[in-house]
């Protein structure tokens, strides 16, 4: 006689049964990967690239700040960058030369269609009226001058003054003879420092040429200035 099978069946749990759901996930993941690569091409010369760009910004931009000056070379990187990133390294380079200098933050470096304006205002670098250079700041142009005659392509200097400078005293009757002369002294800096005449050349625009229309004291005195113009 058959024996008589028991209820309730007890059965035990299985405490690893997420275990088949989880191998099944991983390896449903691992064929969707292998598909992706097989799908896929490793192109080597597009990597190159990849790296060569990744170099040449690291070596036009400097490194932080250091206890050595450290130039880029501009006529090395012209060849290997673009003409706006070559800009943007020697506004850089300059920040760099002027530092610890007493014209340290206070030229301005703006970059406009390919043209590096490197910016300053007269009434840093001129008592009122007058062309010549105050000589505490002659040492740090000569700095500036340096960088540049290493750097390639053509050096304006613009001279700016406004309508109507105090002119009481001064060998100058018009803005525009002002302008001109100031310009010409910072062009004779950059000269006497190596850089070669035939790229630089000199304009005095007197107040034909402002880059503020505020009718007050602080927008006259923006454009009161001597922009050193590196282009081509």
């Amino acid at each position: 006689m058959a024996r008589k099978k028991k209820y309730p069946v007890e059965y035990m749990p299985n405490t690893e049964a997420w275990m088949t759901t989880f191998a099944d996930l991983v390896s449903l993941m691992l064929t969707f990967f292998i598909l992706l690569i097989s799908m896929s091409t490793m192109d080597k010369t597009g990597l190159a690239d990849i790296e060569s760009s990744f170099t040449q910004a690291v070596s036009v931009m400097n490194a932080g700040a250091g206890t050595e000056l450290q130039i880029v070379p501009p006529f090395a990187m012209q060849k290997m960058i673009s003409v706006k990133e070559m800009m943007l390294a020697m506004r850089q380079n300059s920040h760099i030369m002027l530092k610890n200098s007493t014209l340290e933050h206070k030229i301005k470096g703006v970059i406009i269609k390919n043209r590096l304006y490197l910016r300053i205002p007269d009434s840093i670098l001129f008592d009122q009226g007058s062309a010549a250079l105050k000589p505490k700041h002659i040492q740090a142009l000569r700095r500036l001058a340096q960088m540049l005659a290493l750097a390639p392509g053509k050096i304006r200097i613009q001279g700016h003054t406004n309508v109507n400078p105090d002119l009481r005293g001064s060998k100058f009757s018009d803005p525009w003879s002002l302008s001109l002369a100031r310009a010409a002294s910072v062009l004779h800096v950059l000269e006497d420092e190596g850089v070669n005449p035939a790229r630089l050349s000199l304009v005095g625009y007197g107040p034909s040429h402002p880059v503020s229309t505020e009718a007050t004291p602080f927008g006259r005195s923006k454009n009161r200035r001597v922009d050193i113009v590196i282009y081509k």
